[in-house]
């Protein structure tokens, strides 16, 4: 008996034990759960950097590592640096530069334009994109990083001149695009953003005894990052708070299973709409800070801006009718076509906002953009690139008379070439709109701004197209050319810088109507295009001639096109583009004269190209970049 007490008592002690255990799991597991919905103080300052994020998030941060985002900003080295510091010689502008490498280090070498003797010789210290084109910075010892005068293009896979690539005439100072980072290219470019300027006081004192001086020239700082480029926490918030709470295993198993937002970070795929897409529009968006007194907070610490954040507390997107503390008072209103809807790059947020696809339909930038997803161009699935993000709620478009009916005509157009179409210029290149609405060919032209319609048929009027869509609407007959002149082409030498620039490169585009024949037809309006006195507008035109060139299979044409330098001397442009026309078929009658724009004989009619050119807006435009 005394035997089987003893058992029992050893039994009801391991039970009790065993009961002791569990309860205190329970409430060990408990108590974690309930932490995990405590509301912490996050610490919006506490960066930490992509690779804190790497342990617990290895899939996400391989899909980000292999963005453009990752590697906007890098210091200089053999693998971030893409331009040919081969040694040769590049002539603009007045200055002859030579790139260099040696002994490890990137160098651009300035030299005498008499002499060819180096005069100057500065170091790259860091590169800024890795894309369209790479610019470099050079770093003095007041720390002021300074944009440098040649910027590599990487589809082009050669040397441009900074002037090259912003929409001012031939008639530009070397220096006129010089720029410095910390208090500009920092706030986007880069994560946990602190471009500290140092000498702030003594600077004030100087502008209050009436001195007159360039202030970001004379400014000094000491700037910092909690990371070069854009990385996890531009988007995510700064994750301080979060790697310390989720040290705690249990306090992550929580929130997973129990499917709970985690207070800690910020995921943009929680967020509302309007949220969400101020994630992405405290870059993609230009602004000002909110308040006037915010600028000085700026250039000390940077933009107070998280992600999560309400953006209007923080900035003021920029709008035609932003004011302009000094300089030009045009400057913002030139980056709006005239109804408002922005035509410059970085001003997708002001677009959106425009959209009944966002108004009323709450679409947000990651309904078609993907961060960890798509391709790193855009980051954006092929699926999304032609609209498939539309049909989630426009499930029966396709089935609209209009739709229909074009899709006959051409089958490979989708929603957002009618849609968003092609019309904002940045980084040299043309982009597409942001502003989702219905083509209005003739409320375009009126406007003075391209439409998908006449962009896309070259060779026809906004009237035509006017006429074709409201056919269309009534399931009639498409209408029938008229004698006008084409929009596009009115638009390529009666226009305004952007104008000319988005007609010179949507004349190309592989997207065109355009038959071959009606591409050759053209060819002589894109050589007169190749004359004019803006290097963006230029080089379209060119890249347009090539294009058809190529589809033509006219080989000796292209051959001469790549002789044509956009940013060369006057005179070596002009022997150039006397090759390409000797190269071009021999003219014959035109079937089209494009509203009197060709002769008889098929070549450019002259006076009337002359005469457009007259009316043409010269204004150059600030872009801002």
């Amino acid at each position: 008996m005394p035997a089987l007490k003893s058992s029992a008592l050893r039994i009801t002690a391991w039970t009790a034990v065993v009961l002791m255990v569990l309860v205190g799991g329970v409430w060990w597991a408990w108590s974690a759960y309930a932490a995990a919905q405590q509301p912490l103080q996050r610490d919006r300052n506490a960066f930490v950097g992509s690779n804190t994020c790497l342990s617990c998030h290895a899939d996400h941060h391989a899909s980000w590592k292999r963005t453009y985002h990752r590697t906007m900003t890098q210091e200089a080295s053999g693998t971030s640096v893409q331009g040919q510091f081969d040694g040769k010689v590049v002539n603009a502008w007045g200055v002859p530069v030579r790139p260099v490498h040696r002994d490890g280090k990137y160098l651009f070498e300035y030299l005498d334009p008499s002499t060819q003797a180096v005069k100057a010789t500065v170091e790259v210290a860091r590169t800024v994109g890795s894309h369209r084109y790479q610019q470099y910075l050079s770093k003095d010892a007041d720390g002021r990083y300074a944009r440098m005068h040649l910027i590599w293009h990487i589809g082009d896979q050669r040397w441009v001149h900074y002037n090259g690539a912003f929409l001012y005439d031939d008639h530009q100072g070397f220096n006129q695009h010089a720029a410095v980072w910390n208090p500009n290219c920092i706030f986007c470019h880069n994560t946990g953003v602190n471009p500290n300027i140092t000498n702030e006081d003594a600077l004030l004192k100087r502008a209050l005894a009436g001195e007159r001086f360039n202030y970001l020239n004379a400014a000094h700082w000491d700037s910092e990052v909690a990371e070069l480029g854009i990385a996890c926490e531009s988007c995510h918030g700064a994750g301080g708070t979060h790697a310390q709470a989720n040290r705690n295993p249990l306090r992550r198993y929580a929130l997973h299973f129990s499917g709970a937002g985690d207070a800690t970070i910020t995921n943009p795929k929680r967020l509302t709409p309007q949220r969400s897409a101020e994630v992405c529009g405290q870059c993609h968006g230009q602004r000002t800070p909110a308040k006037l007194e915010m600028a000085s907070e700026w250039l000390r610490s940077g933009p107070s801006y998280r992600a999560g954040d309400v953006l209007a507390e923080h900035v003021s997107l920029v709008q035609p009718d932003t004011p302009v503390p000094a300089g030009d008072p045009d400057l913002f209103r030139l980056r709006f076509w005239k109804d408002g809807t922005p035509r410059l790059s970085a001003y997708e947020m002001q677009g959106l906002l425009q959209s009944d696809c966002y108004t009323r339909g709450g679409a947000t930038c990651i309904g078609c953009h993907e961060a960890h997803g798509g391709t790193p161009t855009g980051m954006i699935t092929e699926d999304n690139r032609t609209g498939a993000s539309c049909i989630g709620c426009h499930k029966d478009a396709a089935a609209l008379p209009a739709h229909a009916a074009h899709a006959k005509a051409s089958p490979t157009t989708n929603c957002v070439d009618c849609h968003m179409p092609k019309m904002v210029y940045g980084v040299m290149e043309i982009h597409r709109t942001h502003r989702i609405r219905a083509p209005a060919p003739l409320a375009a032209a009126s406007n003075k701004q391209p439409d998908a319609c006449t962009t896309c048929h070259g060779n026809r009027s906004g009237q035509w197209a006017a006429d074709a869509v409201s056919a269309w609407r009534r399931g009639a007959v498409a209408a029938t050319a008229t004698a006008s002149i084409p929009e596009n082409l009115r638009q390529l030498f009666e226009g305004d810088p952007v104008q000319r620039a988005v007609a010179a490169k949507l004349a190309g585009s592989d997207k065109s109507a355009l038959t071959n024949a009606e591409r050759a037809a053209q060819l002589p309006l894109l050589f007169a295009a190749m004359e004019d006195g803006y290097p963006a507008v230029r080089r379209f035109a060119q890249q347009s001639a090539r294009v058809s060139a190529d589809r033509l299979a006219l080989p000796q044409l292209a051959k001469a096109l790549q002789g044509f330098d956009f940013i060369g001397a006057g005179t070596a442009r002009a022997t150039a583009l006397q090759a390409i026309r000797s190269a071009a078929p021999a003219t014959k009658t035109a079937s089209d004269a494009l509203g009197g724009l060709l002769n008889a004989d098929g070549s450019a009619n002259a006076a009337l190209l002359s005469s457009l050119r007259a009316q043409a807006d010269t204004t150059a435009i600030n872009i801002g970049e």
